[in-house]
């Protein structure tokens, strides 16, 4: 079960969050994993290309996180710049992939 106010994972019998101390009574399911679509680049929320945006999206992690993380490829290791330009060239738009959804 997890707490549905922290999110914590509570063990089962438990009646209180070991995190936040909320009753039993926030208790919830696990959640179920969404079902993820093929990677896109995000329009909406792109800053060059949208692929760090897309592949935030599609995983579920925060945009400014995998911003970061690309530009540290970039520096540290020289391939970030090289994966981001692929990724521009194979990822296909949002607003692409909706068109040929709908």
């Amino acid at each position: 079960m997890f707490c549905t106010f922290c999110g914590f994972e509570m063990k089962t019998g438990d009646r209180f969050c070991a995190s936040c101390g909320h009753g039993e009574e926030t208790a919830a399911p696990p959640p179920k994993p969404e079902a993820r679509g093929p990677m896109a680049r995000a329009m909406m929320d792109k800053k060059i290309a949208g692929v760090c945006a897309g592949i935030a999206r599609h995983f579920g992690w925060d945009v400014t996180l995998v911003r970061i993380a690309f530009l540290l490829a970039i520096f540290v290791h020289g391939f970030g710049l090289l994966a981001y330009i692929v990724g521009w060239i194979a990822m296909p738009r949002d607003d692409e992939r909706m068109l040929a959804a709908g």
